[in-house]
């Protein structure tokens, strides 16, 4: 029997800052290791950090090191803070499951056109390249970077899931999947790691790389789903504890607490 297709799914590295314990694109060797497709969901490498030169350093060693762990696929994904990119999806649908960075949903999507018309314009409207330039080699942004890394992300962001963004989150899977057979929402940008059922949906939230918050992996193999808190108090990453382990049915997602 042919083995079912692994994925994972990262986001928010925000290699390049200083506040971020994604020090450099090998960290997550171990955590690509034996897997078949690697989404990675926007803010990756912070544009707003890091000059041309870093960013295609950068982009090159996350691929390597990916391929190096046996991806075959490696998809990226345009965040808020790499919206500059000339390359990326703004979403994709896969078996079931609706990925995107999130930052989208956080906004309204004004205009006309289909989703992806209207985020490419709010990323270029709200997050592109100019604030690369108002940003890069300004000592000013490194300070508050220090400082936004030491405050809580649960006291800058208090509330997890908003309803707003539960509203826009079911606007947006409406419009991409009219007929339905979306079950799941994986997305990040908020920084706060968790998963919410909101009516026919369960949302996962991937959380943060930097030093004020918690980052989480989302694992798919076939039908079964976790959500697992990467482990970074020792030398190498990890996963560590699972906050979600459930599966796809014909009548959407099955949870399987557990109790570890």
């Amino acid at each position: 029997m042919k083995r079912p297709l692994k994925t994972l799914v990262l986001s928010d590295l925000h290699l390049g800052r200083v506040t971020t314990y994604a020090h450099a694109p090998e960290v997550i060797a171990p955590l690509v290791e034996g897997v078949d497709r690697v989404l990675l969901l926007g803010d990756i490498i912070d544009h707003w950090y890091t000059n041309r030169n870093q960013v295609a350093d950068l982009e090159a060693r996350i691929h390597t090191v990916c391929k190096a762990g046996g991806a075959r696929e490696v998809i990226y994904f345009r965040g808020n803070h790499d919206a500059g990119c000339e390359s990326g999806e703004e979403f994709k649908v896969f078996d079931g499951m609706l990925y995107l960075h999130g930052h989208a949903v956080y906004n309204k999507l004004n205009g006309d056109g289909c989703p992806t018309t209207r985020i490419k314009a709010l990323n270029q409207r709200k997050y592109g390249s100019h604030l690369t330039a108002s940003r890069l080699d300004k000592r000013v942004w490194t300070v508050i970077d220090r400082i936004y890394g030491t405050i809580p992300m649960a006291m800058i962001s208090p509330i997890a899931w908003p309803l707003p963004v539960l509203w826009r989150i079911r606007t947006l899977v409406d419009e991409v999947a009219p007929n339905g057979g979306i079950h799941g929402v994986v997305l990040g940008h908020s920084h706060r790691p968790g998963v919410r059922k909101h009516k026919n949906l369960t949302l996962f939230n991937l959380g943060g790389w930097m030093k004020n918050t918690r980052a989480c992996a989302f694992v798919r193999e076939g039908e079964h789903i976790q959500l697992i808190h990467i482990d970074n108090r020792r030398s190498q990453l990890r996963l560590g504890k699972v906050l979600f382990e459930g599966g796809l049915n014909e009548n959407g997602m099955a949870v399987k607490p557990k109790s570890r």
